[in-house]
């Protein structure tokens, strides 16, 4: 196991696929709501990153995606609302401040990341001390989850970088968890 937690190249090991009663996790103690939006168009999805944060166990539940290309800022309000999260408190990548503008107008609860100096690494490092269970239904957040690795230098050798591919859904998650990440006192 490597500094950052390099293990057969994938990025995160900590995850399996389950069934599970969001109600029921949600209705824990010490259970948090965590929403993320990594802003996509052409090339790349918009994705929405929904999870329940158990602080006590360290578990995240990864309950609910959104994963399209080609949306408008309105597009994203509409399918979040549709979804059912348009009061949620969302925090979002920060490289988009327009988009973000736009969307706090709209009436989202949204927020930019902070990330800074090593948030990539350090958030991985975070992420990797939970325990990750993802609901089926969010096949897009698997497909990534299980195709995230780190990223090899011209002579194969793993760098500390993942991959800049099968992010989108692991961007948000960060961002999803970014303050909790900030706070790191509760996992030691």
């Amino acid at each position: 196991l490597g500094q950052w937690g390099i293990v057969d190249g994938l990025v995160y090991e900590n995850w399996r696929e389950e069934h599970f009663n969001i109600d029921a996790v949600r209705n824990r103690p010490g259970v948090v709501s965590a929403f993320g939006l990594d802003f996509g168009y052409t090339n790349d999805p918009s994705t929405l990153f929904c999870g329940l944060l158990d602080k006590n166990n360290k578990q995240l539940f990864v309950f609910d995606e959104m994963y399209k290309k080609g949306l408008s800022n309105r597009a994203i309000y509409d399918n979040i609302g549709r979804m059912g999260y348009g009061k949620e408190h969302i925090t979002a990548d920060s490289a988009e401040p327009k988009s973000i503008d736009e969307l706090k107008g709209m009436g989202l609860r949204i927020k930019a990341a902070k990330k800074g100096k090593d948030s990539i690494k350090n958030g991985i490092q975070w992420i990797q001390d939970l325990e990750i269970i993802v609901h089926p239904q969010c096949v897009n957040f698997l497909t990534e989850i299980s195709n995230y690795t780190w990223d090899q230098d011209k002579f194969g050798n793993k760098m500390n970088v993942p991959i800049d591919d099968f992010n989108h859904l692991m961007d948000a998650m960060r961002y999803a968890l970014e303050q909790y990440i900030a706070e790191k006192k509760w996992l030691y």
